[in-house]
């Protein structure tokens, strides 16, 4: 800085001369280079102030955007957890919902179990007894049938549901047979012997048999829930029905006992 004043009040010295005398006056420093090069570095620590200045300003710019950046994304994932957040918390109160709304379903659910239980477990017993009544055919599959809802009713892993859905397919399958025609095979007790037999079943209302040579041939009683052996007699006759069950025939009329329907 005192060099610069120096430069400045040899100039003005300079310049009050030349104002003073009329010709110019050039007065020459001692050592001009040296003047020269004080200046030269004078400009280039300027210069090199100047950038040192606008490399922190850079720096701090730098930082500036990085911080304005982060709080921006700050800004927006707050927007998105808080977003989350009411998510959840309507979620959490569709939840609370959907549990008191279970909770009182199987409150019902146990309410009803106290009247429907009882009613399933008098629907099993009459279908037994209706069986056990009935004309006997099918028996071994009628029974497996009923022993498997008698084994199922007070079974926890089966739900009420359940439970009652099988037992109305086999109220169905009953009630079917009521109104078709069957034939199939099996076995008969004559006499303390045991023979094969074809049985035709008609209905509800009768089942007749005959062995395969047609020499035993007979229909269940159910006045006396008995069978009613007739030796051959009818053998035609129910080999007709069996191929007509048997769909070995097309149907036709046969002439076979009926017996009178219990009003």
């Amino acid at each position: 800085m005192k060099k610069i004043y120096s430069l400045i009040l040899s100039l003005f010295f300079i310049n009050s001369l030349s104002q003073e005398s009329e010709e110019p006056v050039i007065i020459v420093p001692e050592n001009p280079e040296e003047l020269v090069v004080e200046s030269i570095d004078l400009q280039s620590g300027t210069i090199e102030s100047l950038q040192k200045t606008q490399a922190q300003i850079d720096k701090l710019d730098t930082e500036s955007k990085k911080l304005t950046n982060e709080y921006k994304d700050t800004i927006v994932e707050f927007e998105i957890l808080n977003k989350y957040d009411n998510q959840l918390e309507r979620i959490t109160i569709n939840q609370a919902e959907e549990i008191a709304n279970i909770t009182k379903q199987i409150d019902d659910l146990d309410e009803t179990n106290k009247y429907v239980l009882p009613l399933l477990e008098r629907m099993v017993i009459t279908l037994r007894e209706l069986i056990e009544i009935d004309v006997p055919f099918l028996m071994d599959e009628r029974i497996s049938r009923l022993e498997e809802l008698e084994d199922i009713l007070f079974k926890a892993n089966f739900s009420t549901a359940e439970k009652f859905r099988k037992i109305y397919e086999a109220y169905q399958i009953e009630n079917e047979y009521g109104r078709t025609i069957e034939a199939y095979s099996g076995s008969i007790n004559i006499d303390g012997v045991n023979l094969g037999a074809q049985f035709f079943r008609l209905g509800r209302l009768n089942l007749y048999y005959m062995t395969p040579d047609g020499d035993e041939t007979g229909y269940w009683d159910k006045n006396k829930g008995s069978w009613n052996h007739l030796g051959g007699k009818y053998s035609d006759e129910i080999d007709s029905a069996l191929k007509i069950a048997f769909k070995q025939a097309p149907p036709d009329f046969i002439n076979l006992p009926i017996q009178e329907v219990e009003k």
